[in-house]
């Protein structure tokens, strides 16, 4: 049977500490709870196989794509860019607390801290992913295939703080391979399909020019991880991911609302 509002006790409800006031767990970090070979690896075999088989051509053949699909795909890659996602997780996240402070309805309070912290949790993984990953290319100094016919495909030039030499791995689709994948540990079901989006937006890249297929899958990997890694900290807290003995941090089970409410 539904809960209607005459259900819920009047009194003695407490509302679940926000994520400042929360305690650590007691466990401590693990490296080894990211899972972090079943990113590196793969990510490293496929950007080398990319580098071997497929840059040189893919850029040799960006001419002959349609220019419909490169137009749309420049629209579409700046859906992902870190700026936006930031705003709008940030945004969500303001709102929410706005909601948790100024409304006095109970189920309202507790659904809105539970969006507080996954727009908190997507708003720290694309943050760390992006600045992260923005240091690393401009130190790996990769020349971008807007260079291609003047350098070639495997040109590095280490240390320059230039936007020309900034190409692997990619910065969008990083972002990209951050929020679903953060996305896609908060709901496990729809995995698949956020799978799916951050290999269409990061590939995105490849048709605008911006990028080689080697940057942006090590980019895709890199975000992912990144989301992994933020999660494992979040659940240190016991926000909304436990860390199981063998793979990946799970969502945390919540206790029903009426349960919690009479607590």
């Amino acid at each position: 049977m539904n809960e209607t509002r005459e259900d819920l006790p009047k009194t003695g409800i407490r509302m679940p500490p926000l994520f400042w006031k929360r305690r650590v767990a007691h466990e401590t970090f693990r490296l080894s709870a990211t899972c972090w070979p079943w990113f590196l690896l793969p990510a490293a075999t496929l950007a080398l196989l990319c580098m071997a088989t497929l840059d040189g051509p893919v850029a040799s053949a960006r001419d002959a794509m349609s220019s419909r699909f490169q137009d749309f795909a420049a629209r579409l890659t700046d859906v992902t860019t870190a700026p936006w996602i930031l705003g709008a997780s940030g945004t969500v996240t303001v709102l929410a607390y706005v909601a948790i402070a100024c409304l006095a309805s109970p189920r309202v309070k507790f659904r809105a801290a539970l969006v507080l912290h996954q727009g908190f949790y997507l708003f720290c993984s694309v943050a760390l992913a992006s600045a992260t990953v923005n240091v690393v290319k401009r130190l790996i100094g990769r020349a971008r295939p807007t260079l291609f016919d003047t350098v070639g495909d495997l040109h590095f030039n280490v240390g320059v703080w230039a936007y020309d030499y900034a190409s692997f791995p990619s910065g969008h689709s990083t972002t990209s391979g951050a929020i679903f994948a953060g996305l896609a540990l908060l709901y496990p079901r729809l995995g698949p399909f956020f799978a799916a989006f951050a290999i269409f937006f990061g590939f995105a890249r490849i048709a605008v020019g911006a990028h080689y297929p080697s940057d942006v899958s090590a980019g895709l990997f890199y975000g992912a991880w990144i989301s992994v890694l933020v999660a494992c900290f979040f659940a240190r807290y016991r926000l909304l991911f436990a860390v199981p003995e063998r793979g990946l941090p799970v969502r945390r089970t919540r206790p029903r609302l009426r349960d919690r409410l009479r607590s």
